[in-house]
């Protein structure tokens, strides 16, 4: 193995002595057309050796021989220029100098640029070779177009030759840069922009498209996106701004574009240290802790450190999974996990009593619209009576702050669920002026991928070849990633005052139907084609559109540019907690009827 080290640098020098003899040959021989006078032919034979010598000298002084030069960059061809540079300074004083030897200066000047030219051409072969050029393998393989022509997608092309065994061919590059198009970069033409992309992906029979432009903003990305569901290509995404100071691309990023990705929404920015300064050093307890949305804070809160953070739930096999989770996350972060229903009363008040939480995120609920028009004395039970033994346990503990998350289905209720979100938070309103605690709802939509909404239903029914059914095709919904309304969940909770329902901006709301349309595209179908979709009407208790606050409800800037107030009038406490009382009768007599009128009949006080 010791002698495998240095056979490289040991060829790469003999071949360095054969191009530096040649180019001194060649100096000569061009500056006398061929025809050497003797007196220069025998100085020529002279200087050989010391030639040899000073230019090897340096070379290794300089590390030329330690160099990896299939890696090789712009600094490793400078320091070849500087090398060379340094011998012919070297060899210049030893002609005229020391020697003191007539020979021609502008052979000497010849022989030191031809000596670069070869020994730098020598290792530029290397380099190829090592990354994998076109030229020195098969061109066999799935051909890939990548958008964006910038640092990123250059980079990205270099890894796909690097990696033949990937099988992957780059056959150009799609920018909106007018200035690049036609050009060539990294060896590939600029074929298209997103006018052509489509018609250029037919032509070209591109197979995968890799989207590389991750300082683009999140809407250029999505339009981007958009028009490569159009293609039958395979679409992969390189997500997020790149650490390209190294100029590494790891292709184990690129992954496979999802429908959050046609979003188009910048990320939502955070005040590190004012929520630091709320969540550090403080126990803090999360209901639903096993959901979609609780497990996700679980992940929030735990990056900002603090003292216990306790997992309360009720369904075993998602604490579990989630508790596991951060441990392998965050294993030196104390945490707790409790599996207690939230309708159990005492052991809400046991565990508040035991654990002393200063923070409470309540994120536990009945959700699905269809399931709560069917069962809508389970949904009073969970989203209503548990919300009232969590907030009153919060409350006769002194916990310091309490978050209700809440739902854009609580605006204007037309089904069991918005009106249940909208009595919690109606509950949590009117206990904030009861005692210390300060009680904020944060109210947004939908949150896509979580379990159960739309979104994993279309992708199952694509994986089993449809139909994907919508249930209108004007039917439209506000949608957020999980990721983004839990970093906003977590700022709201921070910017809050008593008392206060709190909206998240969600943007510009979304077909259901180019939803359906998108998720059959990334998996590389044709809509209607491919797969069928099937309209199959408004279920029970469902609206064509969404909305996140009333015409009523003038909406109040916070600090946050993306977190707004709706004002509102609750009834006070004793006032609604007669209503609960009559709400809890019919729960228990399980009249269904009744029990919905009084429902809405306390919604309506607000």
């Amino acid at each position: 193995m010791r002698n495998a080290r240095w056979m490289l640098p040991l060829l790469l020098g003999a071949i360095d002595l054969l191009a530096i003899n040649l180019a001194w040959a060649l100096g000569l021989w061009i500056r006398f057309e061929g025809a050497v006078p003797p007196p220069f032919l025998a100085a020529w034979w002279r200087l050989l050796v010391p030639v040899n010598l000073i230019h090897l000298a340096v070379f290794v002084a300089m590390g030329h021989y330690r160099r990896l030069w299939r890696y090789a960059d712009a600094r490793d061809m400078l320091w070849l220029v500087a090398g060379q540079a340094c011998a012919t300074a070297l060899v210049w004083v030893a002609v005229y100098e020391v020697y003191r030897l007539s020979y021609p200066r502008s052979a000497l000047l010849l022989a030191a640029l031809i000596t670069l030219f070869t020994t730098g051409g020598v290792r530029l072969v290397v380099k190829l070779a090592g990354s994998g050029e076109p030229w020195f393998r098969s061109r066999q393989g799935n051909r890939v177009l990548v958008v964006g022509a910038g640092e990123a997608g250059r980079l990205v092309v270099r890894e796909l030759r690097r990696h033949p065994e990937l099988g992957a061919v780059p056959v150009g590059f799609a920018d909106d840069d007018l200035r690049k198009r036609g050009m060539v970069i990294a060896g590939l033409p600029v074929l298209a922009d997103r006018s052509s992309l489509v018609e250029v992906v037919a032509a070209r029979r591109v197979d995968q498209i890799i989207v590389a432009i991750p300082s683009a903003s999140r809407q250029a990305v999505s339009e981007w996106l958009r028009l490569c569901t159009r293609t039958r290509a395979r679409v992969l995404i390189l997500p997020g701004m790149y650490e390209l100071l190294d100029g590494q691309v790891d292709l184990s990023r690129l992954r496979e574009a999802r429908p959050e990705d046609l979003l188009g929404r910048e990320p939502a920015t955070i005040d590190l240290e004012q929520a630091t300064g709320y969540l550090r050093d403080r126990v803090v307890l999360v209901t639903g802790a096993g959901g979609s949305i609780g497990s996700e804070l679980c992940r929030q809160v735990t990056r900002f450190r603090p003292r216990l953070l306790v997992l309360l739930g009720n369904e075993e096999n998602q604490l579990h999974e989630v508790a596991t989770d951060l441990d392998l996350e965050y294993p030196d972060s104390p945490r707790e996990v409790v599996l207690c229903d939230i309708r159990d009363r005492s052991k809400v008040d046991r565990v508040f009593g035991r654990l002393g939480p200063d923070l409470v995120f309540h994120a536990a609920a009945h959700k699905h619209v269809p399931m709560l028009e069917l069962h809508p004395e389970e949904g009073v039970k969970n989203n209503v009576f548990g919300t009232c033994n969590v907030a009153l346990a919060a409350l006769e503990t002194g916990v310091s702050g309490f978050v209700y998350v809440s739902s854009d289905k609580a605006v204007r209720p037309s089904s069991v669920m918005g009106a249940t979100k909208r009595l919690g938070e109606m509950i949590v309103q009117s206990l904030n002026a009861l005692g210390t605690t300060t009680f904020v709802a944060v109210r947004f939509g939908n949150v896509l991928g979580s379990r159960g909404s739309v979104l994993p239903i279309f992708q199952r029914q694509v994986a089993r070849g449809g139909p994907v059914t919508v249930t209108d095709p004007e039917a439209t919904r506000y949608f957020m990633t999980v990721e983004e309304a839990c970093q906003l969940l977590v700022q709201a909770a921070a910017i809050g005052r008593g008392g206060q329902v709190l909206l998240l901006d969600m943007g510009t709301p979304m077909r259901i139907l180019e939803l359906a349309e998108n998720v059959i595209r990334l998996a590389g179908k044709e809509p209607g084609r491919d797969i069928p979709i099937q309209i199959v009407g408004l279920r029970p208790g469902e609206k064509v559109h969404e909305e996140l606050f009333t015409a009523q409800e003038e909406l109040c800037a916070t600090t946050h540019d993306r977190i707004f107030v709706a004002p509102q009038r609750v009834p006070p406490w004793a006032e609604l907690s007669k209503g609960l009382e009559e709400l809890r009768r019919l729960v228990d007599e399980g009249d269904c009827c009744a029990l919905r009128e009084c429902l809405f009949n306390l919604v309506g006080m607000a």
